[in-house]
């Protein structure tokens, strides 16, 4: 069998670098070299979106919330998603702080895969602000459908305003007057 190939270069070595300061008991380095490793990864991977999924209700914090039990909705109510990001832009504000921007929109795709939707529908955007650089980020959508009646995948597209980049993710819906097995949802 031949030798496995050696991994070299900068996430290599900085890798190894905080491998060190853990031995050297030097932690709150290692931690901070850690979110600067994460940092160059983010860099090299792009812009892109992760732990997509239904919620009960919006989020609170950064994995911070309810995982919805079903994909099933009566007409009208309320989708709401949690979304984290990663790679995005940080532009810094004179006040100090970094700003984080995306521009949010949405359609509803058929089981055949047809677009339900002339054109995404814009949602807004979504700014974000931090005193220091983080490597990763996460924000609630509330998406509000009629019209809709059946399964759907609720696709959605988010642009890091800055760069340009853009990622998307999708969700399993379905759309019905009276859902069976679910308590009637009251909005808070």
């Amino acid at each position: 069998m031949p030798p496995a190939p050696r991994l070299a270069g900068p996430l290599t070595e900085a890798a190894s670098a905080i491998e060190l300061l853990i031995a050297q008991g030097q932690t709150r380095e290692a931690v901070d070299a850690a979110r600067d490793f994460m940092r160059a990864v983010t860099d090299l991977s792009g812009f892109g979106v992760t732990n997509a999924q239904l919620i009960a209700s919006p989020a609170t914090g950064f994995g911070i919330f309810e995982p919805r039990a079903s994909n099933v909705y009566r007409i009208g109510d309320p989708v709401y998603a949690y979304v984290e990001v990663y790679g995005f832009s940080l532009t810094p504000q004179p006040s100090g702080v970094n700003q984080m921007r995306f521009d949010v929109a949405f359609t509803l795709d058929s089981p055949d895969g047809r677009q339900m939707t002339p054109e995404l529908i814009p949602m807004g955007d979504i700014q974000l602000e931090s005193y220091r650089e983080p490597v990763d980020g996460y924000f609630h959508l509330t998406y509000r459908v009629t019209g809709a009646v059946g399964a759907f995948t609720l696709r959605t597209s988010v642009t890091d305003r800055e760069s340009g980049q853009r990622a998307e993710f999708t969700l399993p819906v379905v759309f019905e007057d009276a859902p069976s097995g679910l308590a009637p949802s009251v909005e808070k």
